[in-house]
């Protein structure tokens, strides 16, 4: 439930700051006091359109906060818990809202939260149903979710598997409308890559080529200079017949060096050293030998690397940076080609799948649609009840439910295949006979706004009864009713409260009176400026209260008080028959 509503600089809320508490609330004030800026702050917080101009006028920004229960709404707990929003065993939520020019910035629980978060968990928690919400039930593409919202209990799962078999027929139909190219595009990209693969597989590359052919290149174009460096180097370790040589010198050392050892064996490592460096010494000029006899220039070598190179530079420019690119781009080129040259195969398989999953979906969506005729016929029956209550006694409710044949749609168990959406495969439309001897007709060619307001309510206390949204709030749901109708329509309001919270907005004494709480709300002038005020009232205040709202000003007169007094007595003993069930 909502337990408190924080305001700031919203419009002709300065400061606001509203406790709530369980059951049946009512705002109640003259026309124009600012109810109604309430419940859209309140529609703010939970992620609605804001314009910028609802910052009061001279603040640099709103601020909406609501504090929300959330012990009996599991969703929206799960939703806050997957974002990583709330801590472990914590029940509360709190959705803030800062709004500054024409960006707001979101909380939830006072942690950085996106508006689509803030969106999601906030329809768990609030139903709100303002001034023209009703409309809703005039356009007929709701009607369904309607009808869906009562049967959920009886055919949900039956709805989500088809919604998931629906989702893959889809997924199949795309794929099959991506795998059939036209026949010229097909050949054009199969020409493409049959030229790419062809001219990388020709070329031969290896791993790894590219950097032997640039250091034989290299060792090629200075063929002469590595031949004298090395033909010197090996010259000095091995001399010329005429000097000595290191190798030669190195010996020399080390025999002197392992004489001289024979008296002070300290001397014996280092002898071992010399030894073997003239080994090394000697292994290293054997190497160099083998170089000078194995290296020469060779033009017509230093030609074919050097094309080698340049060939694998051009398919660098076209393929990738490297020749282990290249090779990559082969292997997925060689892979599309393939699967275009299949698509014939690929075609047939997804036609097979396609037709498959319009069987499965196009059967399991005509269950559905017997689930939804049992329900409407249920649905039919429990509005014309609650309309019945709300003082429509002679009104008649009915729900039309058919298919559109289509070609391209899902095929049912009668044979026919019918056009299709996330829903199924079923159209729905409501039919409002509100008064005796009139013909069944579309709501939007005969309801009022009061009886549209009364329809409004009945599905909501038929849809409340085992809903997860804890708090629902009406916004002037009287519209265009009063006497009788209106102590029916509180009656329905205290009935809903007995399984959510309920706020209504109100101008009727019939409907505040029955409410377990009162809001007063009033404008008022500061200074120069215009502010809201929100006041509970209770007992005497509440009585006085109650005799504005009959019409009474001034210093009222006796029978007018005992009249408004009267009437909270015999609303609090009706509310307690009615939160009794009786």
């Amino acid at each position: 439930m909502l337990r408190e509503l924080i305001v700031e600089n919203f419009a002709l809320i300065e400061r606001l700051h509203l406790e709530l508490e369980p059951g049946f609330t009512v705002l109640t004030g003259e026309t124009g006091a600012g109810k109604s800026i309430i419940i859209d702050a309140l529609g703010a917080a939970l992620g609605e359109r804001v314009s910028p101009e609802m910052i009061r006028s001279g603040a640099p920004k709103a601020l909406v906060e609501a504090v929300f229960d959330a012990r009996d709404c599991p969703r929206a707990l799960q939703a806050v818990t997957e974002a990583g929003l709330a801590d472990e065993g914590e029940d509360t939520i709190v959705l803030t809202r800062l709004i500054s020019g024409g960006r707001s910035s979101y909380r939830v629980n006072h942690r950085p939260a996106t508006l689509t978060l803030l969106q999601q968990v906030g329809r768990h928690l609030v139903d709100i149903h303002g001034q023209h919400q009703h409309q809703a039930l005039i356009h007929e593409q709701h009607h369904l979710a309607f009808l869906d919202t009562f049967g959920s209990e009886e055919y949900g799962d039956l709805l989500q598997r088809y919604r998931d078999l629906y989702e893959e027929f889809i997924a199949a139909r795309r794929a099959l409308e991506s795998c059939r190219l036209s026949e010229r595009e097909r050949a054009q990209r199969i020409d493409l890559l049959q030229f790419q693969v062809n001219e990388i597989a020709n070329a031969h590359l290896t791993p790894g080529e590219e950097e032997e052919l640039e250091q034989e290149r290299r060792r090629l174009g200075h063929a002469e200079k590595l031949r004298e460096a090395v033909a010197e180097t090996h010259q000095i370790l091995e001399g010329d017949g005429v000097s000595g040589s290191v190798v030669d010198a190195l010996v020399a050392a080390e025999n002197l060096l392992s004489a001289a050892a024979r008296t002070d064996s300290t001397l014996q490592p280092w002898a071992e050293e010399l030894a073997g460096a003239a080994v090394s010494a000697r292994e290293v000029a054997r190497a160099l030998d083998d170089y000078l006899q194995q290296l020469q220039f060779d033009p017509v070598r230093l030609e074919q690397v050097q094309a080698r190179l340049a060939e694998i530079a051009a398919l660098k420019r076209k393929y990738g940076d490297t020749v282990a690119e290249i090779l990559q781009f082969y292997d997925q080129a060689v892979a599309e080609l393939a699967e275009l040259e299949n698509a014939e195969q690929r075609t047939a398989e997804l036609l097979k799948r396609l037709e498959s999953l319009r069987s499965a979906a196009g059967s399991v969506a005509w269950q559905l649609s017997a689930a939804r005729r049992t329900a409407a016929a249920r649905l039919a029956r429990r509005v014309a009840d609650e309309l019945a209550q709300l003082g429509m006694r002679d009104a008649r409710f009915d729900l039309q439910l058919w298919q559109d044949p289509d070609a391209e749609g899902l095929a049912a168990d009668d044979g026919q295949c019918y056009a299709a959406n996330d829903r199924g495969i079923d159209r729905c439309r409501f039919l409002l006979s509100a008064n005796k001897g009139e013909e069944l007709k579309p709501l939007a060619a005969v309801a009022s706004g009061g009886e549209l307001s009364r329809l409004m309510l009945a599905f909501k206390s038929i849809c409340a009864r085992g809903a997860e949204i804890p708090t629902v709030v009406f916004d002037e749901i009287d519209s265009g009713i009063g006497g009788v109708t209106a102590y029916a329509v509180a009656r329905k309001l205290v009935e809903v409260s007995r399984q959510v919270q309920v706020l209504c907005v109100t101008h009727l004494p019939q409907i505040a009176s029955l409410a377990d709480h009162q809001v007063h709300v009033t404008k008022q002038v500061a200074g120069d400026r215009t502010v809201v005020h929100t006041t509970k009232v209770d007992g005497e205040q509440r009585v006085a209260e109650l005799m504005r709202m009959l019409g009474v000003s001034g210093r009222p007169r006796q029978a007018a008080y005992q009249h408004a007094r009267q009437m909270l007595q015999d609303a609090d003993r009706e509310r307690q028959r009615l939160r009794a069930g009786v």
